[in-house]
């Protein structure tokens, strides 16, 4: 794990055993033993227009999305893992000890929590944000909860626990996410800004136990009155800004001579990956991956389009992800920028306002220019990038009731 240094498990019989385990507290969780293989963590949907009103009308919660690495936690007598996607094991040194809230310090097992690796701009120390709970001490009842208890139980049973114990000095830190209301979600975009370079960050100094502070690239809506879901979740909702909207491909290449590759990048199909295009990436890019031919082709690669250019753009290597995203989830993507659902869009109807339907798409795009700490300013060179080319309608036909001639 390149982020904090942690050693890969390379024993087969215990990672056989470990992936067995872990699939069984899955089982438990659910109430079922006909789960898929793989990495069961559940999986956001891309938010579309057409999700808002589901969101308004129903119990959901706010969270920030933090730009880190997606991890399951596995809590052991013997020792803390951390998970991958590609079902990864990487014991966690030196060992966090998570014990009970109990009078004599009694350390958990079979504990398995869902959250993410990032690193604390402030500290500049790692730290694990607990966002889900599936099990605590074996006890995976916890998952049937509702999510603003599964949280509370994290709180509870996990970090503050490690409080006022004097072995978690010096361990990797674990936190529980920040989460907001509906009603919140003002208070949560003023907590979201750009740093010198560009890059939006999140950072909340009120907690107290100490400012938490991260890149970010949007916010997740989780739905409240579910229980934890296996794989992907459609009521659970990210969004990110519009130019910040990704796809994850299967990166193709083809030596075509001369030192010269063709790229094409594929989605994820129903029996295997399946070829959507030829890409033009820039030559400096693909003459970067013609030197390390063998280790890109077949990578994962996370692109975002550029309407502008009508080109998908490369952002960078997925080494966390062995397959590309399905062919749902590109549609969504798409879906989603061809939207540009903006966060004023957001504010307005989760605090019971209505938008403004003369509102036009280019005001509502740079609505707020002239405040250097807006989350969308179109003074930033990739929001730029990503502007519309017209906003003419489509016309309309001139005879709508005309089929024309039958092929």
């Amino acid at each position: 794990m390149t982020e904090i240094g942690l050693q890969k498990l390379w024993n087969k019989d215990q990672l056989r055993s470990l992936q067995g385990l872990v699939s069984e507290i899955f089982e438990m969780a659910a109430g079922r033993r006909d789960l898929p293989r793989g990495f069961l963590g559940t999986m956001p949907m891309t938010l579309s227009r057409r999700s808002i009103p589901m969101i308004k009308h129903s119990d959901y919660v706010i969270l920030e999305k933090s730009d880190g690495a997606r991890y399951l936690m596995l809590v052991l007598e013997r020792g803390v893992l951390l998970i991958d996607r590609r079902m990864n094991f990487y014991p966690v040194e030196p060992d966090p000890n998570i014990l009970l809230p109990t009078t004599e310090p009694t350390r958990q097992d079979r504990t398995l929590l869902d959250g993410e690796l990032t690193l604390n701009l402030i500290t500049q120390q790692w730290e694990y944000l607990v966002y889900d709970t599936i099990s605590i001490n074996g006890d995976t009842s916890v998952a049937q909860l509702d999510y603003r208890q599964r949280l509370i139980n994290a709180e509870n049973f996990i970090t503050f626990p490690r409080c006022f114990s004097s072995n978690a000095s010096g361990s990797l830190r674990i936190r529980v996410k920040d989460f907001y209301e509906k009603n919140q979600i003002k208070d949560l975009f003023k907590k979201i800004t750009k740093d010198d370079s560009g890059e939006y960050v999140y950072a909340n100094g009120d907690r107290k136990d100490g400012p938490i502070c991260n890149h970010n690239d949007g916010c997740i809506f989780a739905p409240v009155q579910m229980e934890y879901q296996i794989k992907t979740c459609h009521a659970l909702l990210k969004w990110k800004p519009p130019h910040l909207n990704s796809v994850d491909f299967q990166l193709l290449l083809d030596q075509t001579g001369n030192g010269t590759i063709k790229t094409t990048i594929a989605y994820q199909g129903d029996h295997g990956p399946v070829k959507l295009r030829e890409v033009m990436f820039p030559r400096a890019q693909k003459a970067e991956w013609a030197k390390n031919f063998q280790r890109v082709n077949g990578s994962i690669v996370e692109c975002t389009y550029d309407r502008r250019a009508g080109e998908w753009r490369y952002i960078r290597e997925r080494e966390d992800k062995d397959r590309p995203n399905y062919s749902s989830t590109v549609i969504d993507t798409l879906e989603s920028t061809a939207e540009e659902v903006v966060r004023e869009e957001l504010i307005a109807v989760l605090m019971s306002s209505q938008v403004n339907p003369e509102l036009s798409k280019q005001k509502r795009l740079i609505y707020s220019e002239d405040r250097p700490d807006d989350l969308f300013s179109n003074l930033h060179e990739d929001y730029l990038r990503t502007l519309p080319i017209s906003t003419v309608p489509v016309p309309v036909p001139m005879n709508p009731h005309h089929r024309g001639r039958s092929r």
